[in-house]
């Protein structure tokens, strides 16, 4: 049932060799995993990606490593927003 999911909606494609049906990926982890986050955001948070992050970060701390690469990825975006 779930590969017959993912195959409907385009994440898999399935074939029969030697009378196995054999499925395969048809997009790559990133974009299948951009794909889910996106659907998530929408579902849950109604598109809002701070109350996501808000509610990801109130009930475990964020090492200063992955601050650092947040922080870094928001100048990345503030700066393409400004051009």
């Amino acid at each position: 049932t779930l590969l017959r999911r993912l195959e409907d909606k385009g994440a898999v494609e399935s074939r029969t060799e030697q009378g196995i049906k054999v499925f395969l990926p048809r997009i790559d982890r990133e974009a299948a995993a951009v794909q889910e986050t996106e659907d998530f955001l929408g579902r849950v948070y109604r598109g809002s990606l701070s109350m996501m992050v808000s509610a990801l970060t109130r009930k475990q701390s964020i090492p200063k490593q992955e601050l650092d690469e947040l922080y870094a990825l928001l100048r990345e975006m503030e700066e393409k927003h400004d051009d």
